[in-house]
């Protein structure tokens, strides 16, 4: 009696079975991965987001609070007031005080800002001096995707949508600046002016 060869192996049907297990589980591991790759994106997209809106608010508050009543004057020698809003392409520009000087240049403790928007960002520059000096190429401190609205509240307590102020060294008392965003409602920020001079 002779007994059968023992088998050694897997069956074609056997084999095909694996294979398919193996797929749907490759498939499905896939589709995880996939899934945790776009949350980590999505998560880092909107963390820097946030990111950058918090830096934005910092300069942004810490600038418009140390505004001071001072007029100042261009390269041309042209008289400017104190504080101008929505000239020459230009959001907001005033003058500021508690300029820190670490180097020890030979500058003024006062320095003369400015806001504009590109259009991918908002865009902040400064002046190395007051009167007669070009702004400095500046750099970029919010992204956006529309350009931004500002209101300004007048002594009055009465929000206008331009400034036109009667001296010239008038400050608005407040600035209402509104950030469009995708998706969401805008970005309202609302910061005092000159909080050591009203």
């Amino acid at each position: 009696m002779t007994r059968p060869p023992p088998r050694n192996g897997f069956t074609l049907v056997e084999m095909l079975i694996a294979l398919a297990l193996f797929a749907v589980i490759a498939v499905g591991a896939l589709g995880l991965l996939r899934f945790s790759v776009d949350a980590e994106l999505a998560s880092r997209n909107k963390t820097e987001s946030i990111a950058a809106q918090r830096r934005f608010l910092s300069v942004w508050t810490a600038d418009l609070a140390q505004a001071v009543p001072r007029p100042s004057r261009d390269q041309s020698g042209a008289a400017h007031p104190a504080f101008e809003a929505n000239r020459d392409g230009v959001v907001i520009r005033f003058t500021r005080s508690g300029w820190d000087n670490v180097d020890g240049a030979p500058r003024p403790s006062l320095q003369k800002v400015e806001y504009r928007v590109t259009a991918t960002a908002l865009v902040r520059a400064g002046y190395p001096f007051p009167d007669g000096a070009a702004p400095e190429a500046g750099a970029e401190v919010l992204p956006l995707i529309a350009p931004p609205t500002v209101r300004f509240r007048t002594q009055d307590g009465n929000w206008r949508d331009r400034w036109e102020p009667q001296l010239s060294t008038e400050l608005p008392v407040a600035i209402e600046l509104l950030v469009p965003q995708r998706g969401v409602p805008p970005l309202r920020i609302v910061s005092l002016v000159g909080v050591n001079y009203q």
